[in-house]
């Protein structure tokens, strides 16, 4: 970890979104977590935090993407994202059809990991899978939204798919691939953003006390194995309480940062209560299920 501090900060944080996203997809760190740690390091934003912490959850999720190639997470439909509510359908042989009306980093991926359902139905929830297409190719077309108010350097889009030829991917849609991406990107994306933190915390000189918090959230993360546990649910509540306060001793010395960044980092923090109340089910959940430990 150190090492990659030591090497990360020596250098300039990215001119442009464009210089990293090419850093991102260049960088050769196996391990997930380290490849945000080194790439959030010269991030500049929270946009480009946020990206990178998307990008490696998601090759943490499937090792087997392509590594050279942006990819997107292809849930959401115009109903929601339950289950219940996904209309994509899957044929045996691959074939998709349907359409994802909310889909993050759509223009730049190349690699498109959709939800699909089968038509089969497992008790009172659909059967779903996972079903991995390449993009641009037959069959799929994208509509690329307008930049959004909140980081709109992170690009959005409509897909719509059309009998388009894809690899069903093994193990349940919802369970394997859905719902465990969701606890890789909470933790990806929350190291990243204390990563961010920390870089502009030294090298912009603020008060030591925030790259302090700051060292041992992200020695806390990366110790994490990522593998979707209830006692990990309860780690990250107690990582997302660290986040919390870290962010606001983080503001209290906001005068010794550049103006653009702080206009900026007013305007996308909205980002980190995204999603707050699922995060804030899946910790009560946790810790109905430790009250109830035995042993």
């Amino acid at each position: 970890m150190y090492r990659i501090i030591d090497a990360q900060l020596k250098q300039p944080q990215y001119a442009s979104f464009t210089e990293f996203a090419q850093a991102a997809l260049a960088q050769d760190k196996k391990d997930s977590l380290q490849a945000v740690l080194s790439v959030s390091l010269r991030t500049n934003s929270i946009g480009q935090a946020f990206a990178v912490g998307y990008r490696c959850a998601l090759q943490a999720l499937l090792p087997e993407l392509n590594a050279s190639q942006w990819a997107a997470m292809c849930v959401t439909e115009s109903q929601g994202n339950h289950p219940k509510q996904i209309k994509t359908q899957v044929t045996p042989e691959g074939l998709v059809s349907g359409e994802k009306s909310f889909v993050t980093m759509a223009e730049l991926s190349r690699q498109l990991v959709v939800i699909a359902k089968t038509g089969e139905v497992q008790g009172e929830r659909p059967v779903l899978r996972a079903v991995l297409l390449q993009q641009p190719s037959t069959g799929i077309s994208l509509q690329v939204m307008s930049a959004m108010n909140l980081v709109p350097d992170i690009g959005h889009g409509k897909i719509t798919l059309e009998t388009a030829q894809g690899i069903i991917l093994p193990g349940d849609g919802h369970n394997d691939y859905s719902k465990r991406f969701r606890y890789l990107e909470d933790i990806h994306v929350l190291m990243a953003f204390v990563t961010l933190i920390f870089s502009m915390s030294v090298r912009y000189q603020l008060p030591p006390s925030i790259s302090e918090k700051c060292l041992l959230l992200m020695s806390s993360l990366l110790a994490q194995e990522l593998l979707d546990a209830t006692w990990q649910h309860l780690h990250m509540a107690a990582a997302f309480e660290s986040f919390e306060k870290i962010v606001g001793e983080f503001e209290a010395g906001f005068d010794g940062l550049p103006e653009a960044f702080k206009s900026d980092w007013l305007r996308d923090k909205k980002l980190f209560s995204i999603a707050s109340k699922a995060k804030l089910a899946r910790t009560d959940k946790a810790r109905a299920w430790l009250q109830g430990y035995s042993y």
